[in-house]
């Protein structure tokens, strides 16, 4: 049984890790370095989370659980909402926990969060078990609901684009700052994005409806 010690050891490991991977990434942050903030032995890591690729998973589980009950999927709204707000609710909870929300270390966890997406560690099946497939549920009942003629497979595909959006704008903001200067997307912030983003879906999948 963990006693309160073993317990403020574990939560000063898990504080000192979510500065030290958003400041210097997975592969470059240390156990050493992590232990040292967190006034803990360097066996502290092990004994507590396996090891330093637990230990980000762990930062990715409770960044993820504190993104969710701040940007909720539906964001305020109630089920009774249409399908085309509740896309746009979803759209903006997504990029609010991948772009951020002006906290810089919430910034770069979302970027590790969309680096996972595009390669996934071997342990990031526990954070989309637990967060991202039931969200994503959500999402595909949203597309079920705005092509409800269409099969599964364009559902997923429609899906898949519209997060594909959102992790664009995050993952490739130095790219796209480099093309496109005047997309000052630290400037135009989540909401114009969001609202991009959900124009851009829902004309693509009022396109889809009106083939069918």
């Amino acid at each position: 049984m963990s006693t309160q010690q073993d317990l403020c050891t574990k939560t000063r490991l898990l504080a000192a890790a979510r500065e030290h991977f958003a400041l210097r990434g997975v592969k470059e942050a240390t156990v050493r370095e992590i232990c040292a903030q967190a006034g803990a032995n360097v066996a502290a890591v092990n004994y507590h989370f396996g090891g330093k690729d637990k230990l980000f998973i762990a930062v990715l589980l409770d960044f993820m659980e504190k993104a969710q009950a701040k940007y909720p999927v539906h964001m305020g709204l109630g089920p009774e909402a249409p399908p085309e707000e509740r896309l746009k609710a979803y759209i903006r909870s997504l990029l609010y926990r991948l772009m951020g929300d002006g906290d810089p270390v919430n910034e770069k966890l979302g970027q590790l969060l969309s680096g996972e997406f595009i390669e996934p560690s071997a342990d990031f099946g526990v954070v989309m078990e637990r967060y991202i497939t039931p969200q994503h549920e959500v999402l595909l009942g949203i597309i079920r609901e705005l092509l409800p003629e269409a099969d599964g497979r364009t559902v997923h595909l429609c899906a898949a684009g519209v997060v594909g959006h959102c992790v664009l704008f995050d993952n490739a903001k130095q790219l796209i700052r480099q093309v496109y200067p005047e997309l000052d997307l630290e400037k135009l912030g989540v909401e114009l994005v969001a609202d991009f983003v959900q124009r851009y879906a829902l004309a693509g999948i009022a396109r889809m409806r009106e083939a069918n």
